[in-house]
C-alpha cells in the first residue's frame, strides 16, 4: 500500500514539474503526426470492412504516405501545433479544424488529379472526409485532455489564480502573454468587465464576470487582479470606484507597467503591486519641454535640500534638460553620499557637485556662490515636521527664515537670474511655527522682488503634501502595516491635499520657467483626501482587512495640526497660467521701514535664541498667523 501511494506522489510530483515547463513545438508536431496516422489506419480500417474485405488495419502502402505527407504539409502550413496545449481554447479549434478542412479538400484534389492520370485513388472521397472526421476529433480530444490534466494538476498549487481587468484587446493580449510565459506564477482564470452585456460569454474559453457576479462568487483567499498600466492610469484618473471595489473583495490588484519600463525579463516577472500612489494618479502632466530646456541648458543649478525627496527628484528631472553642472547641496550626509552614488551608476557622464552645506551659514553660502556662480536656485532645504518645529521654534524660523534669506540675499548679489522657492500650503494662514516661518520666507522674498532689479526672478511655488516623502504619512503606515498595526490616524474628519513627488517637481521645473518675478504659484492638487481612507486603502493593498486584521485607532491632534489645510489665505485670489495645473495667487505684501527694523530685531532675537520674543516678533510680521492654541481659546470665547 505505502509503495502506491509513494509511486501516486513521485508521479504526480513529477507531472507539475513537467507542467512547469512547456514541451517543445517539435514534440507537439509529432504527437499530432501519430494521431494523424492512428486516424489514417482507422479510416482505412473502417473503409475496408464495408469494402472488399482484402484491407487490413496496418495499411502501409503508398496511399498512406500520401495521405500522411499531406497532413504534415498543412501542420506546418498552418502551424497548429505551435498553441500551448495545456491552454487550448476557441482559436486553436478552429485553427485544427482549418488545418484539417484543408487537408481534405486537397485529399479530395490530389484524388480527382490522380484518378484522371492514373485511373487510381488515393482513397475514395466519402473516406477523405471520415479521415477529416476522425482526426480532428482526435487532435482536438487530446488538447483538452492535457488542459483539463493540467488544471487537475494545478488546482491547489502555488499558482496565484489572477483575473484580467477589462476586456479590450489590449487586455486580451496581455492574458495571453502571460498564460504563455514559461516563467508565469499567475494562473488567468477569467476576465473581469463592468459592461452587464458580456455576462456569461467567454474569451479564450475563461468566463467573463461582472463586479456584481464577482461580489456573489466564493473567491479563493490570495485570489488577485491583473490590470495594464493604461487602464489603470485611465481608472484612476477618472475617479472610477471599481479599484475600490475590488480591494473591498480582498482581491490583491497588480499592474504591467508601461513597455518603456521593462528590465527585458519575461512579462511575469515585470508586473507589480498596485501601490496607493497609482491608485491617486492624476491626468499625467504635460511639459513644454522645449521652453524648459532652453531655461535650463547649460545653466549652473543649484538645489538646497538635494538629498531630501523633493530636492532629489527636482535633481533627477533637471537632467534632462541638460544643464552645466548641477550643485547638490545638502546638510545630511549619507543620504548626499547616497544620492551621489545614485547618480554616478546611473549617469555617469553628469556634472554635478555633491556639497555639505547649512543655509543658515552666510558666510559658507557665499563661499559657495563665489565660487561656483550659480545661476539658478531650487530652494528646498527645510525644516518641515509640524509637531518637531512647534518643540523647537527657534531652530524653524533659523532655518526656514533666516536660511531663504541668506539665500534670497545671496541671489541678488551674485545676479542669479532665477530663484524658485518651494513653499508649503500650511503658509495659508497658519496656525503653527513651521507654516509661519514658510510664509514669513514668501513674505521677503515678494518683498525682495519688487525691490530689486529685474536680474533675478523669485518665483514661490506652494503645494500640499507629497506621496511617499520622507516623514511623510505614506511611509509611516507602511511600517505599521508590517508590524500588523494598529495604524494610527489623528482624526477622523482630518483631510489633507495629495500629489506624487514625480508630478510635484515637474510642477516645479515649470514654474521655474514661469512669469517675471515675485509670484507665488498654486499648483492644482486635485480634491482633498481623508486621512483614513488612506489608511484603508493601504491596508487593503497589503492584502488584510481594515478593523479586522489591522486596527486604526485615533490618537488626537498634534500640536500646531489643522483639520484641514489651504492652498490660498481669505484675501487671495487667483489668476491662470498658460499650465492648467498651475495658478497664480494674487498676494502682496512689503516690508516697508517699520517692518524692516522689525525684521532686523527678528534676526537677532533668532540669533540670541530667545523662543518668546521671536514668536511675538513672527506674530507681527504675519499677521494671519495665529497658533492652534489661540485659534481654539478664540472659538471657545463666543
Amino acid at each position: 500500500m505505502n509503495l502506491i501511494l509513494n509511486l501516486k506522489h513521485f508521479c504526480f510530483k513529477n507531472f507539475k514539474r513537467l507542467a512547469r515547463n512547456y514541451v517543445p513545438r517539435g514534440v507537439i508536431f509529432m504527437i499530432d503526426v501519430c494521431i494523424s496516422i492512428f486516424a489514417a489506419q482507422l479510416t482505412f480500417f473502417l473503409i475496408s470492412t464495408v469494402g472488399d474485405g482484402n484491407l487490413k488495419f496496418i495499411h502501409l502502402d503508398w496511399e498512406f504516405f500520401c495521405l500522411i505527407i499531406i497532413q504534415m504539409v498543412f501542420f506546418v502550413l498552418f502551424k497548429s501545433y505551435a498553441g500551448i496545449v495545456r491552454y487550448t481554447g476557441f482559436k486553436d479549434s478552429i485553427k485544427q479544424l482549418q488545418t484539417t478542412i484543408a487537408t481534405v479538400a486537397a485529399l479530395i484534389l490530389i484524388n480527382e488529379l490522380i484518378f484522371r492520370v492514373y485511373g487510381e485513388k488515393i482513397l475514395v472521397n466519402g473516406g477523405a472526409i471520415i479521415y477529416g472526421f476522425i482526426a480532428f476529433s482526435l487532435l482536438y480530444f487530446f488538447r483538452v485532455v492535457v488542459k483539463r490534466v493540467y488544471q487537475l494538476i494545478h488546482a491547489d498549487s502555488s499558482y496565484t489564480k489572477a483575473y484580467i481587468l477589462g476586456t479590450s484587446l489590449t487586455d486580451v493580449a496581455l492574458a495571453e502573454s502571460i498564460i504563455s510565459d514559461s516563467k508565469t506564477s499567475f494562473d488567468i482564470v477569467g476576465f473581469i468587465s463592468e459592461i452587464n452585456k458580456l455576462k456569461k460569454t467567454r474569451i479564450l474559453t475563461l468566463p467573463i464576470l461582472t463586479l456584481e457576479e464577482l461580489e456573489n462568487k466564493k473567491i479563493r483567499v490570495g485570489t488577485s487582479v491583473i490590470v495594464s498600466s493604461q487602464k489603470l492610469r485611465e481608472l484612476a484618473t477618472a475617479g472610477a470606484d471599481i479599484l475600490n471595489k475590488l480591494l473591498e473583495l480582498n482581491l490583491k490588484i497588480y499592474k504591467l507597467p508601461e513597455l518603456q519600463d521593462w528590465n527585458g525579463e519575461s512579462i511575469s516577472s515585470e508586473i507589480k503591486k498596485v501601490n496607493l500612489e497609482d491608485l491617486l494618479q492624476r491626468t499625467p502632466i504635460k511639459l513644454q519641454k522645449e521652453k524648459l530646456r532652453s531655461i535650463y541648458k547649460d545653466k549652473t543649478v543649484l538645489v538646497t535640500g538635494a538629498a531630501g525627496s523633493i530636492g532629489s527628484e527636482v535633481v533627477r528631472q533637471l537632467i534632462r534638460f541638460e544643464p552645466k553642472k548641477i550643485l547638490l547641496l545638502d546638510q545630511a550626509e549619507t543620504p548626499l553620499h547616497d544620492m551621489c552614488l545614485e547618480l554616478e551608476a546611473n549617469h555617469p557622464n553628469l556634472n554635478f557637485e555633491t556639497i555639505i552645506a547649512n543655509v543658515r551659514c552666510y558666510k559658507r553660502l557665499e563661499s559657495i556662490f563665489d565660487e561656483f556662480q550659480p545661476d539658478i536656485i531650487f530652494h528646498g532645504a527645510a525644516y518641515k515636521h509640524v509637531p518637531m518645529m512647534e518643540a523647537n521654534p527657534v531652530e524653524a524660523l533659523d532655518v526656514n527664515f533666516l536660511g531663504t534669506k541668506n539665500l534670497t540675499d545671496l541671489a541678488v548679489l551674485y545676479q542669479v537670474s532665477r530663484f524658485v522657492f518651494i513653499s508649503t500650503d500650511k503658509a495659508v494662514n497658519p496656525t503653527n511655527i513651521m507654516g509661519a516661518s514658510k510664509r514669513s520666507a514668501e513674505i521677503y522674498i515678494q518683498s525682495v522682488a519688487r525691490k530689486q532689479s529685474r536680474d533675478t526672478r523669485f518665483i514661490t511655488t506652494r503645494f500640499g503634501n507629497v506621496l511617499g516623502s520622507n516623514g511623510s504619512v505614506i511611509p509611516y503606515f507602511k511600517k505599521q502595516i508590517e508590524n500588523l498595526g494598529p495604524v494610527t490616524v489623528t482624526h477622523p474628519d482630518i483631510t489633507r491635499y495629495f500629489m506624487t513627488i514625480d508630478e510635484a517637481c515637474q510642477l516645479v521645473l515649470e514654474a521655474g520657467a514661469m512669469g517675471n518675478g515675485g509670484e507665488i504659484y498654486v499648483f492644482d492638487m486635485g480634491k482633498p483626501v481623508k486621512i483614513v481612507d488612506l489608511a484603508i486603502q493601504m491596508i487593503r493593498l497589503s492584502g488584510f482587512v481594515p478593523y479586522e486584521d489591522i486596527d486604526i485607532v485615533y490618537t488626537g491632534l498634534r500640536p500646531g495640526e489643522k483639520l484641514y489645510e489651504e492652498l490660498l489665505a481669505d484675501e487671495e485670489n487667483t489668476l491662470p497660467t498658460h499650465h492648467e495645473k498651475i495658478l497664480i495667487a494674487k498676494a502682496s505684501y512689503d516690508f516697508d521701514s517699520e517692518k524692516m527694523i522689525l525684521l532686523e530685531n527678528f534676526q537677532t532675537q533668532i540669533l540670541n535664541n530667545n523662543v518668546l520674543k521671536s514668536i511675538e516678533v513672527l506674530k507681527r510680521l504675519v499677521p494671519e498667523f495665529i497658533p492652534l492654541t489661540e485659534l481654539e481659546r478664540q472659538k471657545n470665547a463666543f
